[in-house]
């Protein structure tokens, strides 16, 4: 299901006029694609999809642990092509199950749940991948084939590049 996330992801970034080119795969892991506007590149993107997952109840926090697994993986892609952090890196999420959703992506990345009448609860630990999300500085989530949307690293250095490139202000 990789090919069906990662072709939705290039379809999206190719709606902002963005040129999207597959890296190929050498001996290292690398990220997905290469992005670039009038040829300049913009960011590097990695795309991870969540397949729906039966254990889902019977293993310890597996939605986060699913999670974190993707994210401490991407880390290492983009510190492949990208070690020293000088442009954007985006982390792409496809999910394909019902019961996992963007919230997910925000307990997993704070260790905190947005409460109804606002505020946020402390429920979990970032644990190991809090070092790995100064590495990333978007995270775009798709459910199946449709853009829900965006979450911005933390204390990243790219955000106002990033806002605009996909025309927010």
């Amino acid at each position: 299901m990789a090919e069906f996330g990662q072709e939705n992801v290039k379809k999206f970034l190719e709606s902002y006029r963005l040129e999207v080119n597959k890296i190929e795969e050498g001996e290292e892991k690398t990220p997905d694609f290469e992005v670039s506007f009038q040829g300049e590149r913009v960011f590097f993107c990695e795309e991870k999809t969540l397949e729906y997952d039966d254990f889902e109840g019977c293993k310890n926090d597996s939605t986060y642990n699913a999670i974190s697994n993707h994210i401490h993986k991407a880390t290492k892609q983009f510190n492949s092509v990208n070690p020293n952090h000088d442009i954007p890196n985006v982390l792409a999420f496809t999910n394909l199950d019902t019961l996992k959703d963007i919230h997910d992506l925000f307990i997993t990345i704070t260790g905190k749940a947005l409460l109804e009448q606002g505020g946020l609860l402390k429920i979990r630990n970032v644990g190991r991948i809090e070092a790995d999300l100064d590495f990333i500085d978007l995270f775009l989530w798709f459910d199946k084939d449709k853009f829900i949307n965006f979450m911005l690293g933390k204390n990243s250095k790219y955000e106002k590049d990033l806002l605009n490139i996909f025309g927010i202000k």
